[in-house]
C-alpha cells in the first residue's frame, strides 16, 4: 500500500508530544491526530481527543491503515501486543521520540508498509528511520514486497519466513514462475534455481538442483538424492496451479481466472460454491487466483451469486445480452436461448469478461449451476 493511499492515526499524549504529531500531520495527507482530552488546544484545531490510551488504540487498531506514535517504545509495545494477530493483517505502526530523532518501524514493516512510513516520517522530523528489517539491511530482495507490487496473492504466509532465510543465507532455493513475474528480481543469487518446466513433485526438483551450481558441494557427480537426504530446499511457486504436495513453498497466485456462472432464480449460494470448489479441486486450480465472477444482468439481483463473491472476496461482473450474443462458445443451450435469449451465460460471460477466446474449463452444471472458466493472458 502507498503511503497517500494509507489512513493513517497520530498519536502524542505529552504537549510537545502533540506539537511533533501536528507536524506530522500537516505532511501526510488525510492523518488524524489524536490526543488526550486535557490538550484543549489540539483538539481545537481539529485533533480527536481520547481519555485513555489503553481504550483508544482497540479502536484506532481496527480503523486505520497504520498508527504513528510520538511516545515511548516501552509504552506502545505494552499496549499493541495483545492486539497483533498477523503481520498480513496488522496496521503499520511507527514510534518515535517526542524530537523526531528516531523513527522505528515497529509492526509491519513490509506488507504494512511501516518500513516506508517510517523513512516519510523521519524526512519530515529530519530524524533517522529506524529499519530492522534483515532483507532491508542486507538489500536483499523482500518476497512480501514484490508479490505486492506485482499484484500477486500469497496463499501461504507459514513458509514465507522460511524462504526469506535462505534468501538471507545465502541457501539453495527454487522457483517456478512460468509467467516470468518475480524471477528477474532473483536472478544473479548464487543459489537460486529456476524450473523452466512444470514440476510433478520433488524428484523433478531434484534433477533441476543435482545439475546447478549451488549443489555440487552438496552432491556427488553421482547425482545423489535430495529424496534420500535432509536437504530440502524452499521454493516460490508463481502459478493459478496447486503445486506438488511433497513441495515446500510460497504459493504465490496471479488473479488471472474469471469464472462464468449461471443459476436457476433461487439458487442458494452454497450449490453453486460447491460447484465452484469441486471444478477448482478437480482442475488443481486454486480459489485464491480468481480474478473476478461473472453471469448476465438479468442475475444482478441474484442473492446466491451475490453472496458467493462475498464469500470469496471478489467482484462480479455482470454482462448485457446483447454483448453475451456476440461470443462465440463450445457449448451453446437452446434450453438457455429460450430462458434468457442468449445460447450461453457462463461460458460466454466467462470468455466476455476475460477478454480471452478459449475456455481454459468448459461449461459444468448441477442441477441448478452452471460454471466455466477462462484465464486471463498474463501481460
Amino acid at each position: 500500500m502507498n503511503i497517500g493511499d494509507m489512513k493513517v492515526a497520530v498519536l502524542a499524549i505529552t504537549r510537545h508530544g502533540v506539537n511533533l504529531a501536528f507536524s506530522i500531520r500537516e505532511k501526510l495527507p488525510g492523518a488524524v491526530c489524536h490526543v488526550p482530552e486535557r490538550h484543549k488546544f489540539a483538539t481545537a484545531m481539529g485533533a480527536v481527543g481520547f481519555d485513555r490510551l489503553g481504550s483508544v488504540l482497540p479502536e484506532i487498531w481496527k480503523e486505520y491503515d497504520a498508527v504513528v506514535c510520538v511516545m515511548a517504545t516501552g509504552i506502545v509495545v505494552r499496549h499493541v501486543a495483545p492486539l497483533l494477530v498477523h503481520k498480513a493483517t496488522d496496521p503499520a505502526v511507527v514510534v518515535l521520540d517526542e524530537r523526531g530523532h528516531y523513527v522505528i518501524s515497529l509492526v509491519s514493516g513490509h506488507l504494512g508498509g511501516a518500513n516506508a512510513l517510517a523513512r516519510e516520517v523521519a524526512s519530515v522530523t529530519g530524524g533517522h528511520a529506524v529499519i530492522t528489517t534483515a532483507s532491508d539491511v542486507q538489500g536483499r530482495p523482500a518476497l512480501d514486497l514484490i508479490a505486492r507490487e506485482k499484484e500477486l496473492e500469497i496463499e501461504n504466509h507459514d513458509v514465507l519466513s522460511r524462504f526469506t532465510r535462505s534468501v538471507l543465507e545465502d541457501q539453495p532455493f527454487w522457483i517456478f514462475d512460468p509467467y516470468e513475474i518475480i524471477s528477474e528480481e532473483f536472478e544473479g543469487f548464487e543459489g537460486a534455481v529456476f524450473l523452466r518446466e512444470e514440476p510433478r513433485g520433488r524428484r523433478d526438483m531434484e534433477k533441476a538442483f543435482c545439475t546447478h551450481d549451488s549443489c555440487r558441494t552438496t552432491y556427488d557427480s553421482g547425482g545423489a538424492s535430495l529424496v534420500d537426504s535432509s536437504f530440502d530446499p524452499v521454493g516460490v511457486w508463481v502459478s493459478e496451479k496447486i503445486a506438488p504436495i511433497d513441495l515446500i513453498c510460497v504459493a504465490l497466485r496471479p488473479r488471472n481466472l474469471v469464472v462464468g456462472l449461471g443459476c436457476n432464480r433461487g439458487t442458494p449460494a452454497g450449490e453453486v460454491l460447491e460447484l465452484l470448489e469441486s471444478v477448482f479441486d478437480r482442475e488443481n486450480l486454486s480459489l485464491f487466483s480468481i480474478r473476478n465472477l461473472a453471469s448476465i444482468d438479468i442475475k444482478a439481483d441474484e442473492r446466491g451469486l451475490l453472496e458467493v463473491a462475498e464469500c470469496l472476496k471478489r467482484p462480479l461482473h455482470f454482462c448485457s445480452p446483447n454483448d453475451l450474443a456476440t461470443v462465440s462458445v463450445p457449448t451453446p443451450s437452446d434450453t438457455v436461448a429460450r430462458h434468457v435469449g442468449v445460447q450461453s451465460v457462463c461460458e460466454a460471460t466467462a470468455l466476455l469478461s476475460s477478454q480471452t477466446k478459449t475456455l481454459l474449463v468448459p461449461k459444468q452444471k448441477t442441477a441448478n449451476v452452471t460454471l466455466a472458466i477462462a484465464r486471463v493472458p498474463y501481460p
